[in-house]
């Protein structure tokens, strides 16, 4: 009888303990998606404002080539 109760008590203590150990995970795991979307997204901002601005200036560039060995 006290073996089973002992035996009942170790399981009732994994149950809560993985119970524990899934809240805490699922925890970190949203965490860490956050901040991979966020990191993720400012990366994708930066990299379309630099293509813009590569795109820009190369437009800019060509025009003053453009206009300098035109007119001359």
């Amino acid at each position: 009888m006290r073996a089973e109760l002992i035996q009942e008590l170790q399981l009732l203590q994994n149950s809560r303990a993985n119970k524990l150990v899934d809240e805490l995970t699922d925890r970190i795991l949203s965490s860490v998606d956050a901040v991979n979307e966020k990191v993720v997204s400012s990366m994708s901002k930066r990299g379309r404002m630099l293509m813009l601005l590569d795109k820009r200036l190369n437009f800019s560039t060509l025009r003053k080539l453009r206009r300098k060995f035109l007119r001359a």
